[in-house]
């Protein structure tokens, strides 16, 4: 859900202070065993959710190691290299599910990425806790039925509030991009931008311009990459720089069918306020040369090579 390297280590760093308070709050605050609460599992699990399957392995595998140096708890042999598997499972696969499947567009599907994950995570449990067995002989630990077990109020606390945060994160984002996106609008509307670039519900870049030229300014830069994009007009030539620029999600204020069939077919969501069959030119008495030139071109790299030709060709003649 977090788009940005930064946001991403910045929110991990945090989760890992709670998951570090968090277990002591627990046990010297209401005197409950973490083995009943759970408390590590909840920072581990947003983590994963909220930051993706890599940054939720590593706060997993790091918690207890750090609790157990800090606290004692969990105790550094056997529960630890344990509770490290068990966490660092936890992390990457609600990660893995959230993120890397179509859960992430279900409205509630943060409950079967949790339910997979805690699954996964019992397993990895039970081959640590067998391979340790195999190599002691004797653990002082509970088994994976005991955990389970124990830790049924913890599962519950775990059900109730982590899908209620990420829910509550993803209404709050989605509420910041649309006011993002009528300022856009707005923006475009009193001629003071032609092309929109917003990011994690901010507007980050505007550019002013006419034709191609400012998305294709954009696309140069490299601004496009993940961006919701709002521009003035969408044709299939700016459509095809959008997708090699690497845009997620567009608007446009006028859209040809031909751009909406391009973005959709190349995995970009697209909308707009008015879908036309073709872009006209300025003059209103043809087609727009930039939407001739890419009529027949069905790659994005070669589109964009003639594009840049025939504008390069339009601005010749007009000086």
């Amino acid at each position: 859900m977090l788009k940005t390297k930064t946001q991403r280590l910045t929110l991990t760093g945090m989760l890992m202070a709670v998951g570090i308070l968090l277990p002591f709050a627990t046990s010297h605050g209401l005197g409950l065993a973490g083995t009943v609460l759970l408390p590590m599992h909840i920072p581990v699990l947003l983590c994963g959710l909220l930051c993706g399957p890599a940054y939720g392995a590593v706060c997993g595998l790091l918690l207890p190691v750090i609790n157990s140096i800090l606290t004692g708890m969990p105790v550094l042999y056997p529960m630890m290299p344990i509770m490290a598997m068990e966490l660092m499972t936890y992390g990457a696969i609600s990660g893995f599910a959230y993120h890397k499947t179509p859960l992430s567009k279900i409205k509630f599907g943060v409950y079967p990425a949790m339910l997979i994950a805690m699954v996964c995570g019992r397993v990895a449990y039970g081959l640590t806790f067998r391979l340790l067995l195999i190599i002691s002989g004797e653990l002082k630990a509970l088994t994976v039925w005991a955990a389970l077990t124990t830790g049924l109020p913890g599962i519950i606390v775990q059900m109730l509030l982590v899908p209620a945060i990420v829910l509550a994160l993803r209404r709050y984002q989605g509420t910041h991009r649309r006011a993002a996106v009528r300022s856009a609008i707005h923006l475009i509307e009193q001629n003071t931008a032609a092309c929109v670039v917003i990011r994690d519900g901010v507007i980050e870049r505007t550019e002013m311009g006419r034709g191609i030229g400012p998305v294709l300014k954009l696309c140069d830069e490299g601004a496009l990459k993940e961006a919701f994009v709002v521009d003035k007009i969408i044709g299939k030539a700016a459509a095809m720089i959008m997708t090699e620029g690497g845009v997620k999600q567009c608007y446009g204020l006028t859209m040809s069918r031909a751009a909406y069939d391009w973005l959709t077919a190349h995995g970009v969501k697209a909308d707009c306020r008015e879908c036309v069959d073709v872009i006209i030119n300025r003059a209103g008495d043809g087609m727009c040369p930039m939407e001739q030139t890419v009529l027949d071109i069905d790659d994005a790299k070669e589109g964009i090579r003639a594009l840049r030709q025939k504008r390069a060709e339009l601005m010749a003649g007009q000086k």
